[in-house]
């Protein structure tokens, strides 16, 4: 099926008040997918893994210029713990990008807009089955994220990372989510 019928059938399903499926990314519904999942997908997807996360660092890191046109990098973040999914992230070259916004409110509706420090700094939200989903503008690297989040899994990583930094051995090593 293509996309333009599977939109218009979710679209149909929608206004007749049927769930829509939960969010996905690479045909893995993202508020139930491990970390082993969630790459085998990113892999079968065409991604090409240039980073797996380590001891240190919470994020796997992919070249994503041949999955989704003006891409550059993918991230992908989990808790450690228990190896849920926390964020993934598409950074695009750039800091002007309405056709993806145009696509992500065809497909989301609406965004909740939020202004920044200048006129043209904006960052648009949508939640979606409980996943935060934002495009934002990253002006200290001349880029726009389009970012998948769980809030409470984030909060678990970014806890991890914080117990981690603060051990001993740890303080050596830059810990960073970038």
């Amino acid at each position: 099926m293509n996309k333009g019928l599977r939109h218009l059938l979710a679209l149909l399903l929608l206004a007749l008040g049927t769930p829509a499926a939960a969010l996905e990314l690479f045909g893995v519904a993202l508020e139930s997918v491990s970390r082993d999942e969630l790459r085998a997908a990113a892999a079968q997807a065409g991604l090409l893994l240039e980073r797996e996360g380590g001891e240190d660092t919470w994020y796997d890191v992919y070249d994503s210029s041949t999955v989704l046109a003006g891409s550059t990098r993918f991230y992908l973040g989990f808790v450690k713990q228990d190896q849920r999914f926390a964020f993934a992230e598409y950074e695009f070259r750039g800091l002007s990008h309405k056709r993806l916004l145009r696509q992500l409110k065809l497909k989301y509706g609406e965004a909740e807009v939020q202004g920044g420090r200048f006129v043209s700094d904006h960052r648009y939200r949508w939640q979606r089955d409980g996943i935060q989903i934002e495009l934002s503008s990253d002006w200290q690297r001349y880029s726009t994220r389009l970012t998948y989040l769980i809030p409470q899994n984030m909060r678990d990583l970014l806890a991890e990372r914080a117990a981690y930094k603060s051990q001993p051995q740890a303080e050596a090593a830059q810990v960073s989510l970038y």
